[in-house]
């Protein structure tokens, strides 16, 4: 689907014939498990068994059910054609996400986004905020929103932009909370939104840790190792520019970056003054 690729990632954990089996597939595997299974407990009237699994910040709090800050994306119920999409998000674009930031990453990409919420609705509990929550709608949103955050410029319903496509549905699901009220929902897909741009940003590189000023000084300054600048003429324009011009016919020249475009430019120069001093 999408052309870039990040160069360490893992691949798919193996091949059903044709098809490849990532992590996002392996994850959506067991939320069609789950679903079945919750399925048949409310059909069996086994609605207690639910209720265990599902996230209550206060039988966190003071029953000590931590095992609910995970289990509660895992618990559906009806409508059910909500869950597919769902699951077309995961499988889709959590399989892009693999692909270009690698398997470890796309699994701690994941269990922020499962944990961070019930986490943040277990110290509002602290506060007299106590909620009831379970499903995985806003967790695989994030999924999507991370995404729309590594490729903005993609092009995947009627040709409309990811991010466009992000900010349309963060706006729907967020007016639908407020006008029924369902602020712990609204709250859910906050904070899965905050995490995914948070990580997503961590491993571009836009967010780094920085040791206080004083801290600095107390570690050994490593002596700067001195390397002669490359010199541009020397490498080979084709090869240099081949990654862009796959990015333009699959993208289009709106989706290059400046530093993208800069390169280019200086391929095309080199080019002209190889052919014009041969």
């Amino acid at each position: 689907m999408i052309a870039l690729r990040s160069p360490d990632n893992d691949g798919p954990l193996t091949w059903l014939g044709n098809f490849p089996v990532y992590v996002s597939t392996v994850v959506a595997g067991l939320h069609g498990v789950a679903l079945v299974l919750s399925a048949l407990a409310m059909a069996a009237g086994s609605e207690a068994l639910l209720q265990s699994l599902m996230f209550s910040s206060d039988a966190v709090v003071r029953d000590w059910s931590v095992w609910q800050l995970f289990t509660y994306a895992f618990v559906h119920t009806p409508p059910y054609w909500v869950f597919l999409f769902e699951l077309y998000l995961l499988v889709v674009f959590g399989r892009e996400i693999e692909s270009y930031l690698g398997r470890a990453a796309f699994i701690k990409l994941y269990l922020i986004l499962l944990a961070a919420p019930s986490l943040f609705l277990t110290v509002c509990d602290f506060v007299g905020w106590r909620t009831i929550y379970d499903g995985s709608s806003a967790l695989h949103f994030g999924v999507f929103v991370a995404f729309a955050l590594i490729y903005p410029t993609a092009e995947i319903f009627f040709t409309i932009q990811a991010k466009w496509i992000a900010l349309a549905l963060l706006a729907i699901n967020s007016l639908q909370c407020l006008a029924l009220s369902d602020y712990q929902s609204l709250a859910v897909l906050a904070v899965d939104c905050v995490s995914a741009c948070l990580f997503i940003g961590f491993q571009q590189g836009r967010f780094t840790f920085r040791l206080p000023e004083r801290e600095q000084k107390k570690q050994p300054s490593p002596r700067p190792v001195v390397r002669p600048n490359p010199d541009p003429a020397s490498e080979d324009a084709i090869d240099a520019i081949d990654p862009i011009l796959e990015k333009i016919s699959r993208h289009g020249i709106g989706s290059l970056t400046s530093r993208e475009r800069e390169r280019l430019e200086k391929a095309r120069a080199h080019l002209i003054a190889k052919d014009g001093g041969s």
